[in-house]
């Protein structure tokens, strides 16, 4: 079965409580809402992205930037929406966002089901697996945006 594309999302940069909707369901399903806040949320430096389809929130991704050092944190798109090209979107979005403020590579510490995903989107493991207590089994995993 072919899943529809959706091209009429928008993206924009969000508060950290406004990513709360989603990563509650998909990343924090079954904890309290207050295990959405993540540390350095609030820094001046994080950017929070949200993807937005009819002013819905379906997606969020999280940027901590520590000097030219980048973290992708929080990613996160509805269950009813994977599988439709929003998560790839997203990444790109915050790929060209860090891109422009000359950063040359982005890493995430990626839950192990969704490795796949993001090694289609070109990022590549980088160590061994380990442990976090939500999530399970993740694997630090980097991309570099500058050839």
């Amino acid at each position: 079965m072919h899943l529809q594309k959706h091209t009429n999302i928008q993206f924009k940069q969000i508060k950290a409580a406004a990513t709360y909707t989603v990563r509650h369901p998909v990343l924090r399903k079954g904890l309290s809402l207050s295990s959405c806040a993540f540390d350095r949320d609030e820094d001046n430096s994080t950017i929070h992205l949200g993807a937005y389809l009819e002013n819905k929130a379906i997606g969020v991704l999280t940027l901590l930037t520590k000097n030219k050092d980048v973290q992708l944190r929080g990613m996160a798109v509805l269950e009813n929406f994977q599988g439709k090209g929003i998560g790839k979107q997203l990444i790109v979005h915050a790929e060209n966002l860090v891109q422009g403020q000359n950063i040359c590579s982005l890493w995430m510490n990626a839950r192990r089901i969704a490795v796949p995903f993001y090694e289609r989107c070109g990022y590549r493991k980088k160590g061994d697996a380990f442990e976090l207590p939500y999530g399970g089994t993740h694997f630090k995993m980097i991309k570099n945006l500058c050839d």
